[in-house]
């Protein structure tokens, strides 16, 4: 199971065929980290790395049950009164065909820019699933994490927003039904912003956190 993954973004990727290069970097009796490195041919033929991910892997079952926390699940609508695609909720721009294979319900609160409106909070909430209807498991988080408009979009701002470096933990493994997404953003400046996700599943457990 993935406990935590670092991945930075080099370079813009583009449809087509990619080569993806797996290295152990160190097997432990209760951790394991592996490199991967994600490649794909330029107009000459060259090689372009795309992404390089550097994660720690495990075994979320031997995990102690013991849980001290202070954070809280999201104030948010349920399903029904949140917003997707048979809700008329608004396209996501510069959204690709993943958005298909997912079952995405945002918070109102949160789609104040799809009206021109934006609540300048930099906050975005919503309730995620699978299109296909599986449940939610450790590798699916790592999608979840990122699957939410950008909260740039409720600051304002439109249009593109690349990410740079996205850390991912995995903090256990989620119980069956859909997943709740919170992210945030508190400080912008220089162009730049980050992303507070927290993903919390059907059991009120906090399952993944992400920057």
């Amino acid at each position: 199971d993935p406990f935590s993954v670092s991945a930075h973004y080099l370079t813009a990727s583009v449809p087509g065929p990619a080569v993806i290069r797996t290295q152990t970097v160190r097997t432990g009796r209760t951790l394991s980290t592996g490199q991967a490195s994600l490649f794909q041919y330029a107009e000459d033929g060259s090689e372009v790395e795309r992404i390089r991910v550097l994660a720690t892997y495990g075994d979320l079952d031997t995990l102690p049950d013991d849980v001290r926390t202070t954070a809280l699940p999201p104030a948010m609508p349920d399903r029904d009164h949140c917003l997707g695609p048979s809700d008329g909720a608004p396209r996501i721009p510069g959204s690709s065909a993943i958005t298909d294979r997912l079952d995405i319900k945002l918070d109102p609160a949160t789609v104040g820019w799809a009206i021109g409106a934006p609540s300048g909070k930099g906050e975005m909430r919503g309730w995620f699933g699978l299109a296909d209807g599986r449940d939610p498991d450790p590798l699916s988080l790592l999608l979840t994490v990122d699957a939410l408009p950008p909260t740039s979009f409720e600051l304002g701002l439109t249009g593109w927003t690349p990410t740079v470096e996205l850390t991912t933990h995995i903090r256990c493994r989620p119980a069956p039904g859909p997943l709740r997404v919170a992210i945030t953003t508190r400080n912008l400046a220089g162009g730049f912003l980050e992303e507070d996700a927290e993903v919390w599943d059907s059991a009120d457990r906090l399952v993944a956190q992400s920057r």
